[in-house]
């Protein structure tokens, strides 16, 4: 018994430590790619590793410059092994990590480029790649829910985020342009691309800081870059046509129609668009192409149109459009777009203002406002861009635009201002409304393009123009009461406005190159400006019975002349890990500014240095640091310089200042980037810092009637500081990704109140945590929760507490089963404080819903959704600035419910695609700019 019980410990003790030994041993591989027919090392082939037991865990490695890779502590198991590169065939080994053998070198590994015999591979990418300056997404590895959109998989990005108005923001900075495999989609609208293109079709999202296509030919970089999402479609899916219809009713009137269909035919390209809806719903942005929605302000103070802003007020729309672009034969594209909205806007807003204007109580007012408005405002645009490359020395490009507007603003304002003491300042009663109307053809341009037989020497002439004419008239009406001077004012006006402006600007750019990896540029920019605007007021004179009595306080009429010269060097050396330039230019500007209301005439003459330094460093194919340096003049507006006080209210007043001094601005501003492809750990960071020598600030003084009268000065002291940072790695078990987000930024201006430095110095911090689920079946979630502290501390008031704080948690739950029922919620919870009382904001938004898919091939929906359950939606904000704080609260939609109806249409005739035994993630770019894959034309 005691010898068996003997061998039996022994037997465990054995295994034991042979279990032991295997936890510890790890093993490794390692291997070089290199092309088959030049024998060239591959930079930038992706590895892949897999274990047999667990799918899931994939690892993934790049290879150097050299085309070597290698795994490291790789535990005891068998392993499989893939190497892809666009455009190769892959190549794909299986290996076992075990006591005899750990460790395993391939040496050089060879691969074949694809031939024809095989146009139909298809091979995965992985989740993330980051190439030169773009950051590449594929699409696949972020999952959906059902009848998702663009917009639902780019919020599950890392690094990129989206409000609920649809708004993107990519590593920080605002994207202002969505491009569909490389073309302009709708112009320059991002929504409308991203709002109605289903995931479905895409194969990856590209995000880049885009240049202009001047810095693209000549390959200096200006610094005026576009934060730019190129989304490319899947090769399967550009054959064919698709689309979606939406009719929605709903309890309160509300409904909700939208239907869009598109057709792909390889290059050409053919969209219609159309919605219809009064629940604040806007799948594109809103234009405003004559300014503060082409109105005056009403007298009193009152807000003369309403503004969407977010889920503020009640928005009925109607809007439409279409897209269409194609390759006229080899050398020509041709793109272009018309849309069409109708926004009608309802909005009551209460605010409360206090100004303050010394370090005591004694010299303050605030002032209670009600303000309800309508504006009816409609918008027509229309865009067009031909690319022609002639021959392969010669291109030439034609991008005209035009837009038209006509806004028709009612509002009404009822206010009254006391001051420290609670004694009453001023009251007033206003209504202002009137309609006006314009064009814009705004940046439009003209481009030929030359290549010399040697190598970067290049030729350009830019030719851009932009023209308004604007053209308005409507009727203010008010009664104004002073306490302080015992009087009150009656104002009913009628006013008639015009604008004229045209700008004309020709551009010649020439480069040399100087060594094989370094170049000049010479350019050459002439700007012609004209403006002539007429704003006259007439009283109206109860002796006639009409409006007769011209008004020149309330007038303002004027003829604006510019012309300027600009002159730029710059110099650009590029290796294979860094890219830098530096340059200088010289701007000699000269304006004539004659107010014909007042027969003041303004002659100004500066000149302006514009340096700039941009520097790139590549640590590794997926390490990356940007630099840039951008000094700036910005020269005083005709307004600014023009001695001459202009109001709209009668209460506050405007001077000009002809002793006014250009401000000139330095910015810099720097990026790093990181992703790491063994764990999908991705890591972005940029800070951005500016500031202004002779910053174009306010100096204010107050006046009896209880408002101020506003004068531009030049001060320093203003700069500002922003850094954003952000985190991002993959989960396992469930499949997810986790992302961490922090931002902070410092701000600091000046301001003359009374005559005393007014220092505003606003902090503001920032941390956002959001968990996205990339499940492929049965189950969608997106949480986040961001937490927002605002330190606000003005010089006047030391003492006064202006820090304001807020919470929002988010939440978009979906579950589905096979069977085609769905069930979703999304719950955002809103809570600020420190604000006014009455002010303050605690808001649950509930909005459940419930759906079931019909049809054979599950392409319908009967959804019934109920918008803000708990009926507690509201919209509060607060404002600091210059020398006052405002709270406000504006009406916004509430409770609803609605049955939905949706049809999917989808049908393409793509060749079937094979897919290889045992490919994992892999790379198939299509070649084209940037190195960041197919289509990126920017164009």
């Amino acid at each position: 018994m005691r010898t068996r019980l003997a061998l039996t410990v022994l037997v465990c003790c054995f295994f034991a430590l042979q279990t032991n030994a295997q936890a510890k041993l790890r093993g490794s591989v390692k291997g070089a790619v290199a092309d088959t027919a030049g024998k060239q090392s591959m930079e930038d082939a992706t590895v892949s590793l897999t274990p047999e037991q667990d799918s899931t865990n994939i690892q993934f490695v790049i290879t150097d410059k050299h085309g070597a890779f290698q795994f490291r502590s790789l535990p005891v198991g068998r392993y499989r092994l893939l190497i892809t590169f666009e455009g190769y065939m892959h190549i794909a080994k299986a290996f076992t990590v075990s006591a005899t053998h750990a460790d395993y070198d391939y040496g050089t590994l060879y691969m074949q480029r694809i031939t024809d015999k095989l146009p139909d591979l298809v091979i995965q990418s992985p989740p993330i790649t980051i190439k030169k300056d773009t950051v590449e997404y594929n699409a696949d590895m972020f999952a959906t829910k059902p009848n998702a959109v663009a917009e639902d998989q780019i919020k599950k990005l890392p690094g990129i985020q989206v409000d609920a108005s649809g708004n993107i923001t990519a590593q920080g900075e605002k994207v202002q342009r969505v491009l569909v495999n490389g073309r302009r989609f709708f112009g320059d609208d991002p929504k409308l691309a991203t709002r109605n293109l289903p995931p479905d079709i895409i194969e990856k999202y590209q995000v880049f800081d885009d240049l202009d296509d001047q810095s693209k030919f000549s390959g200096f970089d200006d610094g005026n870059r576009v934060k730019t999402i190129n989304i490319i479609t899947k090769r399967d899916k550009r054959k064919g046509y698709f689309g979606r219809a939406i009719a929605g009713l709903g309890t309160d009137e509300t409904y909700n129609e939208s239907a869009n269909f598109h057709r792909f035919n390889n290059d050409q390209q053919i969209s219609l668009l159309g919605e219809g809806n009064d629940i604040n719903k806007q799948n594109f942005t809103v234009q405003d192409i004559l300014g503060s929605s082409g109105s005056r302000k009403g007298s009193g103070g009152g807000p003369a149109a309403a503004t969407y802003q977010g889920g503020s007020g009640i928005t009925t729309v109607w809007a439409g459009g279409a897209n269409y672009r194609d390759d006229w034969g080899p050398k020509m594209d041709v793109a272009g777009s018309y849309f069409y909205n109708y926004n009608h806007v309802s909005t009551n807003t209460q605010s409360l203002t206090e100004r303050f204007f010394d370090q005591n109580q004694d010299t303050s007012n605030t002032t209670q406002r009600t303000s309800p408005a309508i504006a009816r405002t409609t918008n027509q645009r229309a865009n067009f861009n031909l690319e022609d490359r002639i021959d392969s020395n010669d291109a030439l490009v034609a991008r005209p635009n035009i837009a038209f507007q006509t806004t028709s603003p009612n509002s009404s304002s009822v206010s009254s201002t006391v001051d420290q003491n609670g004694r009453p300042i001023n009251s007033s009663t206003s209504n202002a409304y009137g309609t006006t109307s314009g064009f814009n053809i705004n940046g439009s341009n003209l481009t030929y393009r030359h290549k010399f037989g040697k190598a970067h020497r290049t030729l350009s002439l830019d030719l851009t123009g932009t023209v308004n004419n604007n053209q308005g008239d409507g009727y203010n009406n008010a009664v104004n009461t002073f306490y302080n001077l015992d009087s009150t004012q009656t104002l009913r006006q009628y006013y008639n406005d015009t604008l004229r402006s045209a700008t004309l600007s020709p551009t010649l750019s020439y480069t040399e190159p100087v060594t094989r990896n370094s170049i000049f540029e010479l350019n050459y920019n002439h700007t012609y400006t004209k403006n002539v605007a007429t704003n006259n007021t007439y009283d109206y004179d109860n002796a006639v019975k009409g409006y007769t009595s011209f008004d020149s306080l309330f007038s303002n009429s004027y003829r604006f002349l510019s012309n300027s010269d600009r002159f730029t060097l710059n110099y650009r050396v590029q290796n294979p890990r860094y890219n830098l330039s530096v340059g200088s230019g010289v701007q000699f500007i000269h304006f004539n500014s004659l107010n014909t209301t007042k027969d003041i005439d303004v002659a100004h003459s500066f000149v302006n240095l514009t340096p700039t330094v941009n520097f790139t460093y590549s640590f590794s194919s997926y390490q990356r640091l940007r630099f840039y340096y951008m000094g700036r003049t910005g020269t005083p507006s005709a307004s600014q310089l023009q001695p001459l006080t202009t109001t709209s209210d009668d209460i506050n007043y405007t001077v000009g200042n002809p002793n006014l001094k250009p401000q000139f601005t330095h910015s810099i501003r720097m990026l790093y980037s990181s992703f790491n492809p063994s764990n999908q750990n991705v890591l972005f960071a940029t800070l951005n810092a500016s500031t202004i020598v002779n910053d174009i600030q306010s100096e204010i003084t107050p006046n009896n009637k209880g408002g101020q009268t506003t004068t531009s000065v030049n001060l320093n002291g203003t700069y500002n500081v922003a850094g954003y940072f952000e985190y991002g790695f993959a989960l396992k078990h469930p499949k997810s990704n986790l992302n961490f987000i922090t931002n902070i930024n410092y701000n600091q201006s000046q301001t003359l109140v009374d005559s005393a430095h007014d220092y505003s110095k606003n902090t503001g911090l920032s941390e956002e945590l959001s968990w996205t689920t990339n499940i492929k079946k049965n189950f969608d979630m997106n949480l986040s929760a961001n937490s927002t502290y605002n330190i606000a501390l003005n010089t006047l008031r030391p003492s006064q507490d202006f820090d304001n704080f807020s919470e929002v948690v988010t939440a978009e739950i979906t579950a589905y089963t096979n069977s085609g029922w769905l069930i979703a919620t999304d719950f955002t919870y809103t809570y600020t404080n420190n604000r006014t009382p009455g002010y303050n904001a605690s808001v649950p938004l509930l909005s459940p819903s419930i759906a079931k898919e019909l049809f054979k091939k599950k392409n319908g929906e009967l959804r019934l959704s109920v918008f803000d359950l708990l009926n507690e939606n509201t919209s509060v904000s607060k404002t600091v600035s210059l020398n006052q704080v405002s709270d406000s609260r504006t009406t916004t939609l509430t409770r609803y419910v609605m049955l939905t109806f949706t049809y999917n249409l989808n049908n393409f005739a793509g060749s079937k695609q094979r897919r290889m035994p045992g490919v994992f993630p892999g790379r198939f770019r299509d070649g084209g700019f940037g190195g960041g894959g197919g289509f990126r034309k920017g164009g």
